[in-house]
């Protein structure tokens, strides 16, 4: 089987599609299935092409099996939805091209946000007369409505449309969450929907073996250090954890890991507080991110009461599990009953402030209790580890060609 995958996001960048993508991309090739991946420039989150892609309409690399085409976007640092948007419209232009061009796959997969790629994908199973699937990674319309980044009720309504022709188009749509696939399941026909679930990467899951030694990374010895890494955005309602990290007071350190939209106002907002409280860092690479995890007293994953946020399991839910660190969850929905059910996190309310800063509290002052969520955590990691939802997309993948 020959497989086109088309997501405007991809590993070298770091951020929650390529740890979702590549396992699955990998796992193919593993299997003997020919895959192609297209995707933009490194440049996300922070809105800068990597230095070893720039000046080229488009790279091509060879790694872990997979022939991967880097097309060129107009990226940028600002967070204007109309500039964003031409980013989106270039990488679904150099990405059709580079589609076209290439051999005849047997099905294409493509991988939203944002809907354009979807578009890709649609477009080009016409042109090559394949069935082609949705990966919903998220609810990007809603979201984009509910957190207000989308404003214009013109482009709303547009981008509300593109998305239900994508449902209806697509041979089947894969979803990380049965929330996402009740969703979306009541606005298509036929039983096309499909769980993909997330899941704990390797790198997570192998450094969580490790001794804890925080000097090569800098880490304090004298504070109890809570860590949150990933997209510092606006659907992760972290500056509840800047307003914990003020109640905590001396003694504790909240290390935010990681670049986004929201960066500039927390860092704002931490300047308030005494030296110390909080702390940034640059995004880094999964290994070294599962390093200052492992390293760290704690972990927060956090997301915002938006309605579609409840509806998310984030994937460093398991990637904090996998490195056998006790982990608060302050999200709705979705994630915050998948911790409570399996035991392996206090569950607080989001953007609680509050209630943040005494979880964190509780587990300073209770270790045993950071132990044993420790355990159940590194045990739910292993049950659930990315690879193991290859087979299921390879079975869906290979239903669709015959």
């Amino acid at each position: 089987m020959r497989v086109l995958l088309i997501a405007q996001h991809f590993t070298p960048e770091r951020t929650a599609a390529p740890l979702r993508l590549l396992p699955l991309a990998r796992g193919l090739a593993r299997r003997g299935h020919a895959v192609e991946v297209v995707c933009a420039v490194p440049n996300h989150p922070e809105g800068v092409i990597h230095d070893e892609y720039r000046g080229s309409a488009l790279v091509r690399r060879r790694f872990n099996g997979l022939d991967v085409s880097y097309v060129w976007v107009k990226a940028t640092r600002s967070k204007d939805p109309r500039r964003r948007l031409l980013t989106f419209a270039t990488f679904a232009a150099g990405a059709t091209l580079v589609g076209l061009f290439s051999q005849r796959p047997s099905v294409i997969f493509a991988s939203s946000p944002p809907l354009t790629a979807g578009a890709v994908g649609a477009l080009l199973a016409r042109r090559f007369r394949v069935p082609w699937v949705l990966d919903v990674r998220d609810l990007w319309v809603d979201a984009a409505g509910s957190l207000g980044v989308v404003r214009s009720g013109m482009v709303f309504r547009l981008a509300g449309r593109l998305e239900r022709r994508l449902y209806a188009d697509a041979a089947a749509i894969t979803v990380p969450t049965d929330a996402f696939g009740h969703h979306i399941g009541d606005g298509v026909e036929g039983n096309k929907v499909h769980l993909l679930p997330n899941g704990a990467s390797e790198p997570g899951l192998s450094v969580g073996s490790q001794e804890v030694n925080r000097h090569p990374l800098g880490l304090p010895d004298d504070r109890f250090v809570w860590t949150y890494a990933g997209n510092l955005g606006l659907s992760q309602g972290l500056d509840a954890a800047i307003g914990a990290a003020g109640r905590l007071g001396a003694g504790f350190q909240l290390l935010l890991l990681g670049d986004g939209a929201s960066r500039p106002r927390l860092e704002t907002a931490a300047r308030k507080l005494p030296p110390g409280s909080v702390a940034f860092r640059d995004p880094v690479d999964p290994e070294q991110a599962a390093l200052y995890m492992r390293s760290s007293d704690a972990l927060l994953v956090s997301l915002s009461k938006d309605p579609v946020a409840a509806k998310t399991v984030p994937a460093k839910l398991y990637d904090s599990c996998a490195v056998a660190r006790p982990v608060v969850v302050a999200a709705p929905g979705e994630a915050q009953r998948l911790a409570e059910r399996q035991g392996i996190a206090i569950a607080v309310p989001p953007e609680d402030p509050e209630a943040l800063a005494d979880a964190v509290r509780t587990l300073r002052d209770r270790p045993g209790l950071g132990d044993q969520l420790a355990d159940a955590g590194r045990r739910f990691a292993f049950a659930n580890p990315r690879e193991a939802h290859v087979g299921s997309l390879e079975r869906l993948l290979l239903s669709l060609g015959k």
